[in-house]
């Protein structure tokens, strides 16, 4: 709880900015989603690329792997590393180069699972237990996202933070994002915990 204490903190001194994200992220997908009730022909777009990457030779195809093998403790770790990796490489990173760039593929994400995840296939009972895996690794990204917004700002508006310079406040912004960092992993563990006993025993008895 003490790990968390400090990104509850941030949360508190930049709530606007915090509820904003979240608004735009779960709203995309809301929107997405309905879009593609609309217009079924746009998942079936995505789809078929995204299901390949997991029968190609990789580490999406060892998460199936160890899925379908029901090896629990493999596939949440396994679960945790691939989203802690698209978190930290395509929202960290980038907003450590180009400030704030890194939201852009935290909204993207929204967008894209509400067409993968909209109830058009034959199976449309599985989103109701999966709801709660994208809800819970999606605040896990909206978090990254708040992370680079932080980072940004205090890097572009050092002096509202009594900062000597852009440098000093670039690296108070990096201490900020490990900090928030403790609230992603927490939520991605706690999203892979579910998403594992989720797909091993919930949804096989929906199908």
């Amino acid at each position: 709880m003490k790990l968390l204490s400090e990104p509850i903190s941030i949360i508190r001194r930049h709530r606007r900015a915090y509820f904003l994200l979240n608004a735009a992220f779960y709203g995309l997908f809301v929107l997405a989603m309905a879009l593609t009730l609309l217009a079924p022909e746009l998942q079936g777009y995505f789809k078929p690329d995204i299901d390949q990457a997991y029968l190609k030779p990789g580490i999406l195809r060892s998460v199936a792997d160890a899925y379908a093998s029901r090896n629990i403790v493999l596939a949440i770790g396994l679960t945790f590393a691939v989203n802690l990796a698209v978190a930290v490489f395509m929202t960290t990173v980038p907003s450590l180069i180009i400030p704030f760039i890194g939201i852009l593929a935290v909204l993207q994400r929204g967008i894209l699972w509400g067409i993968m995840f909209a109830p058009v296939g034959p199976h449309p009972a599985m989103l109701i237990p999966h709801a709660l895996t994208l809800f819970i690794e999606g605040q896990a990204y909206v978090l990254a996202g708040f992370a680079a917004y932080v980072h940004g700002r205090t890097f572009l508006r050092f002096d509202r933070y009594r900062l000597s310079s852009n440098w000093e406040a670039y690296k108070a912004g990096v201490v900020s994002t490990v900090r928030i960092y403790a609230a992603v992993i927490a939520a991605l563990l706690v999203g892979a915990i579910y998403e594992v006993f989720e797909a091993i025993y919930i949804i096989p008895r929906l199908l």
